[in-house]
């Protein structure tokens, strides 16, 4: 009995040295501030802005063709025949799918070319965020969306802007 109290003794000292009594280090930072306010994020929203606003005027001219031709085609009802009335129709009725097969396409497009230029934008930061991480410890770093309440000392949002700005111009 006595010989099995030993043993269960040395298994729970091994077992309680051996635990890691030490935290993680951890940091927090709200990514989309690092987009919205560092400038090589203010570029890529520039950018993105700039291509939205592009697209739609190209959609809201192809809009206005088509209203204009609809409009056209209300004025000739009465002056054309019943056939080349429905011929008319049937041309505006296939403009309008056309369009709104452009319109979904343009904005696919738009969803696609964000997305990358986005994941480009942290595909640059990352060394540097990487760099931060080793340089002071940090193991582990989190999205602020993903934190309920935590240390203002650990958010390291704005040294991570900082950082950006000093290195990528």
């Amino acid at each position: 009995m006595i010989k099995i109290i030993r043993i269960s003794l040395i298994i729970v000292l091994f077992v309680t040295i051996n635990t890691p009594t030490s935290a993680a280090n951890l940091a927090f930072a709200n990514l989309d501030n690092i987009l919205q306010k560092s400038n090589l994020g203010i570029k890529t929203l520039n950018k993105l802005q700039e291509r939205k606003k592009l697209e739609e005027k190209e959609v809201n001219d192809r809009e206005n063709d088509i209203k204009i031709l609809e409009e056209e085609i209300r004025n000739k009802q009465n002056i054309i025949s019943n056939d080349e009335f429905k011929v008319e129709v049937t041309k505006l009725q296939k403009n309008i799918e056309d369009f709104k097969l452009y319109k979904k396409k343009v904005s696919n497009e738009y969803k696609k070319y964000k997305n990358d230029e986005i994941i480009n934008f942290f595909d640059q930061i990352n060394p540097l965020i990487q760099q931060y991480l080793s340089e002071n410890s940090i193991d582990i770093l989190f999205n602020n969306k993903n934190i309920i309440i935590g240390k203002d000392t650990l958010d390291i949002t704005d040294k991570i802007i900082n950082i950006i700005n000093k290195n990528i111009k």
